[in-house]
């Protein structure tokens, strides 16, 4: 049903409309100089709960990898990509940039995608 839905809607315009309506989301991978690990879960403490109080977010994910104790996921979800837009003026967004920006990561690889079929937590 969900792939008819889409096929529905042939217009790209249509269709992008169409999704500017669903929660948008931000998934990040990082992988983190071992020495500033510590560094980075202070960082990461203080931007999860910022981001968990905005009023667009409705969900923030910190993950570690299973093997690797350098790589971290994010997952993070808005309303919109304006609430996306809004967390990156916020000041413990800009922790994070700092961090980033200082030589914290090693790499980063990110992707932005908007929510077709989405549960948020009980």
């Amino acid at each position: 049903m969900l792939a008819s839905t889409l096929r529905r809607a042939t217009p790209l315009r249509t269709t992008r409309r169409w999704l500017s309506s669903k929660p948008y989301a931000l998934m990040v991978t990082v992988w983190v100089k071992p020495d500033r690990r510590s560094e980075f879960l202070e960082v990461l403490e203080r931007d999860a709960a910022g981001t968990r109080a905005e009023p667009d977010c409705l969900r923030f994910d910190l993950l570690e990898d299973e093997t690797d104790p350098n790589k971290f996921f994010f997952y993070s979800v808005y309303n919109s990509p304006e609430g996306l837009d809004h967390h990156r003026t916020t000041e413990h967004y800009k922790a994070w940039s700092e961090f980033r920006s200082s030589g914290g990561i090693e790499k980063q690889e990110a992707s932005k995608a908007f929510a077709i079929d989405y549960t948020d937590s009980p």
